[in-house]
């Protein structure tokens, strides 16, 4: 039994958001650049998506850095916002510091040394008349490497008098009034966007085609789980993801359709390694109706492996036909009609109005060459598989013993029946029901099948 553990949410595949890729695959967006806005929480705006998807900046803002989490966009650096630690506002001031007292009166100039007496000044202190006096022992400086000497550029605290050459950046926050060093600052880096050129052959392939073979399952009746995690009740308990699986519950039996999607280089076909991954996959979730549609296509020997494994595969253009063609096809809606019946006229009427197709006492040959009478199979055509399902009815007054599910079972194996249900008067003996179980064969208990029979 197949059981969807959970389904990866896409954003991409949100309606307004098929629309933001689109203008970006067909170039008229070539990039989504930010705005600043102070009034957001992330401090910057995206106007072009904003216009699109009709949601608020700091959504939108999460919806790109999602975008950019599934390979479809690419986010490039475009600016580093700084925000205050204790109210998150990014309305901010620069303030220089001194070192020692922490006074703001700074000032920035040239540094004189005066040789004489030790004097270390800012240039302007030296300057008395329009010559070079020193303010200290107000003796002329007159020659630049005899009297005094240049030390560069450098600051000076006007309050405590320390000269320095690396000031304190302090930010004040306009909003709080806080102030705080600049590591202790909250960053965040904001990005551009661009859409991810590596990704643009799989991005054009869900645009059109994935998205239309998607639509053709739903008119079958099938619910469409994408990305999902799927365990199977046997097998090895491993959980995977399939790219799509498809499942139509009727009321009388679940078909799953599982489908993988293989998507190359340019120039490059899929082979057989992606082939033998994907079924292997499909073989542990106990799928037996396979699809896998690759992107440009397959090489030939992954072709062959893939139709021994009876695996329905389409390349881009066998898709585009097979979807031109379907493109008329009638709905299949499932009619939830509950499953009830008396007699073998009520089964057959009910399968009938379920759309299968029912053949009583069908005689079939086996793939070893006998020829088996079934009591009644029943026929599903959805467009891409024929899924065929045998009922037997097995009537005995006393209980039903392993050795008849065992011939029945045996005999669905041999015609290539998956798809197997008996209807018993009598309840199933233990050893009976486990092989049942295991063989993923559908029990029903009519009490009495006088009628059936």
């Amino acid at each position: 039994m197949i059981q969807i553990i959970d389904t990866v949410h896409m954003v991409s595949h949100e309606s307004g958001v098929v629309r933001l890729i689109k203008e970006m695959i067909d170039g008229r967006i070539e990039e989504i650049r930010p705005v600043m806005d102070i009034n957001q929480e992330s401090g910057v705006a995206y106007p072009q998506v904003e216009e699109i998807l009709g949601k608020k900046p700091d959504e939108c803002r999460k919806i790109l850095d999602s975008l950019a989490e599934e390979k479809i966009l690419e986010p490039r650096f475009f600016d580093r916002l700084i925000f205050c630690p204790v109210c998150n506002s990014m309305n901010l001031r620069p303030s220089l510091k001194c070192l020692k007292c922490g006074s703001g009166n700074i000032v920035r100039g040239r540094i004189i040394e005066h040789f004489a007496c030790g004097k270390n000044a800012l240039e302007e202190e030296f300057v008395t008349g329009g010559k070079y006096i020193c303010p200290h022992c107000r003796k002329a400086l007159k020659f630049l490497g005899t009297d005094y000497r240049g030390l560069g550029v450098n600051y000076k605290c006007r309050s405590c008098g320390l000269l320095f050459n690396e000031i304190s950046l302090k930010w004040q926050c306009m909003k709080c009034s806080v102030f705080f060093a600049d590591d202790e600052a909250k960053v965040q880096i904001v990005n551009s966007y661009i859409l991810d050129e590596q990704n643009r052959n799989r991005l054009n392939f869900d645009m059109s085609f994935k998205s239309k073979f998607i639509d053709f399952l739903k008119k079958q009746g099938y619910e469409i789980y994408e990305k999902a995690k799927v365990s199977s009740g046997s097998g090895s308990g491993a959980v995977h993801i399939m790219d799509i699986l498809a499942q139509r519950d009727d009321g009388f039996l679940t078909f799953n359709i599982g489908v993988g999607i293989a998507i190359g280089n340019e120039n490059e076909d899929i082979g057989l390694e992606d082939v033998f991954r994907y079924d292997n996959r499909a073989y542990d979730l106990g799928i037996h109706d396979k699809v896998l549609l690759a992107l440009p296509g397959f090489n030939s020997e992954a072709k062959q492996f893939a139709r021994r494994q009876r695996i329905k595969t389409f390349d881009a253009k066998e898709l585009e036909e097979f979807l031109k063609a379907a493109g008329n096809t009638q709905s299949r809606p499932v009619h939830m009609i509950p499953f009830q019946f008396e007699s073998k006229k009520q089964l057959l009427k009910y399968l009938a109005g379920q759309g299968y197709k029912v053949e009583e006492n069908a005689r079939i040959k086996g793939r070893s060459g006998a020829e088996y009478t079934m009591d009644i199979v029943a026929y599903f055509d959805d467009g891409i598989f024929t899924h065929t399902i045998s009922i037997g009815i097995l009537s005995t007054q006393d209980e039903v013993g392993l050795e008849a599910i065992s011939s029945y079972d045996t005999k669905a194996y041999d015609i290539g029946i998956h798809d197997k249900m008996v209807i018993v008067s009598s309840p199933l003996a233990q050893d009976a029901k486990q092989f049942a179980s295991q063989q993923r064969i559908q029990v029903i208990e009519a009490g009495s099948i006088a009628a059936l029979a």
